[in-house]
């Protein structure tokens, strides 16, 4: 376990965070592929082989954030799943109907949590933030990830009180 955290201590230290060499230096198989619009990417396990898919025709953004929610299964849950896959609606109106077999609802908010962890380190983005005139915007591109990503980033690690009303 201490291995993989000290891989992904060494990705995290400048952004944009680079999800995807973290997965395959962690040994897991990396896939872009078409899949239905309601599918934002998988976890499978197929004996001791672990995969990541995304979804190709998502915005690189969101196949970034799809990868890291993925890799936070992987760290955390991959415990849970025996062969076969798990497939995750991240975006859009079916997000709420994510099927969460083997996980619970609980352990699709730690991935989440997780993801943001990862692309949006909390020291780097409150100084990336404070340091660049407490601009959303800058702070956004410099993570690339979306404004309104970096703002619900920002108001969770209280650094802003609340998410300007044109980003929600």
């Amino acid at each position: 376990m201490t291995d993989e955290w000290s891989i992904i201590s060494r990705y995290t230290r400048r952004p944009p965070v680079d999800v995807v060499s973290i997965i395959r230096e962690l040994g897991i198989l990396y896939r872009e592929k078409p899949m239905r619009p309601e599918q934002s990417g998988y976890f499978a396990r197929h004996g001791n082989t672990y995969e990541i898919g995304v979804n190709s025709r998502e915005s690189e953004q969101r196949k970034r954030f799809t990868a890291a929610h993925e890799l936070g299964h992987y760290i955390l849950h991959r415990d849970l799943l025996m062969d076969g896959e798990h497939f995750d609606r991240l975006f859009g109106a079916n997000a709420r109907s994510n099927p969460t077999w083997p996980f619970t609802r609980h352990h699709e908010i730690q991935a989440n949590a997780f993801a943001a962890d990862i692309i949006m380190p909390a020291d780097l983005v409150t100084t990336t933030y404070r340091n660049n005139g407490n601009n959303i915007t800058l702070a956004a591109e410099r993570f690339d990830v979306s404004q309104k990503a970096m703002a619900f980033r920002l108001k969770n690690l209280n650094a802003i009180y609340q998410v300007p009303p044109e980003l929600l």
